[in-house]
């Protein structure tokens, strides 16, 4: 990977891990038990504090995706086809099969329990 994308995939991993950190935060501070009215008033910042975070960090991400899309529209985003593609699909099908089968196999076992409970 070029170092450009390794940097956006840092970035994007970061803005996910805060806004997840930052809900986390708002719903910590939300209970309300038996508080004063200034340590009310001091969370109440806290959480619009936290929920504006919230919202600059989507509209980062939102703005990458823009300028994927526009790179991507635009022909700057080059997107090549390997050789190993082919025997990836060949490999996704195989799996594919095989947990179709894994699923029958689980919906057979379901109904053999259901029938000795009965």
């Amino acid at each position: 990977m070029q170092p450009r994308s390794i940097a956006l995939l840092q970035r994007i991993d970061t803005n996910v891990e805060q806004i997840l950190q930052k809900f986390e935060d708002i719903f910590e501070v939300a209970i309300i038990q038996d508080k004063s009215r200034e340590q009310l008033s001091v969370e109440n910042l806290t959480i619009e504090s936290d929920s504006a975070l919230i919202i600059r960090l989507c509209e980062d991400l939102l703005s990458i995706t823009r300028d994927l899309k526009e790179a991507w529209c635009l022909g700057t985003l080059k997107v090549t086809r390997n050789a190993d593609e082919d025997k990836s699909e060949e490999e996704v099908r195989a799996v594919f099969d095989k947990f179709n089968e894994l699923t029958e196999r689980i919906a057979g076992f379901k109904d053999i329990k259901k029938v000795e409970s009965i």
